[in-house]
């Protein structure tokens, strides 16, 4: 068998899965890790796309076997393929897009959706599957560079964890205006601490750009 065995790093330290399939009787003990596996991966919208390497390291199956159970788990409800005719105003590229679905009739995402998922690929297959993203890569590339740093700045100084795939839009924003990871990473802590000060909650990277375009205001 011809399994990778170098698991990437991952990025997170759980994997949320449908209450339903844990119900299933009828649900064996690969299809459960393999359903596990892309939970890893998923947004608040249920959409990944690790590349198949990525789950055949984690199984530690062959490339083919883990292709076949996906196929059981679409067959059985569980994932939902995304296909290029969905999106057809979009580039969708050759990477594998899947959406997990935690309930039967989970809605399709939007484009919009399906992008945010790539925050939490393994960093060293975001500039690969990243380039079927449509429009401008290097933006949104930047852009995810952007909301990591802050969620991570977020964390160091508060102690709490918050999803960067859900500040993708001031993300896109702040790297539409060039600003360096750096850059946001420093008024996030700014930002942070001066709402840990006045006992406020916890910052959105909206908060951030607010901050960032009063210390740098457009020439």
């Amino acid at each position: 068998m011809n399994s990778p065995s170098e698991v990437p790093e991952i990025r997170r330290a759980w994997s949320i899965l449908p209450v339903r399939a844990l119900l299933d009787r009828k649900m064996n003990e690969p299809q459960l890790r393999a359903l596990a596996a892309l939970c890893i991966y998923t947004n608040s919208f249920g959409v990944c796309y690790p590349a198949l390497r990525t789950l055949a390291a984690i199984l530690g199956k062959d490339l083919a076997s883990v292709s076949r159970i996906i196929s059981r788990l679409e067959k059985r409800g569980y994932v939902r393929k995304l296909r290029a005719q969905d999106y057809q105003h979009k580039q969708f590229g050759n990477a594998n897009r899947y959406q997990v679905l935690y309930e039967k009739d989970a809605k399709l995402p939007s484009w919009e959706e399906v992008q945010t998922a790539a925050l939490l690929i393994a960093p060293d297959e975001q500039q690969k599957e990243i380039g079927g993203l449509g429009g401008k890569k290097q933006s949104l590339t930047h852009a995810i560079l952007l909301a990591s740093a802050y969620a991570n700045a977020v964390e160091a100084v508060t102690g709490q964890f918050k999803r960067a795939d859900q500040e993708l839009g001031a993300a896109n924003r702040l790297a539409n205006k060039d600003f360096s990871a750096e850059q946001v990473q420093d008024a996030t802590r700014a930002v942070a601490l001066a709402a840990l000060a006045k006992r406020a909650g916890v910052p959105a990277l909206a908060d951030v750009e607010r901050h960032l375009m009063v210390e740098h205001p457009p020439s």
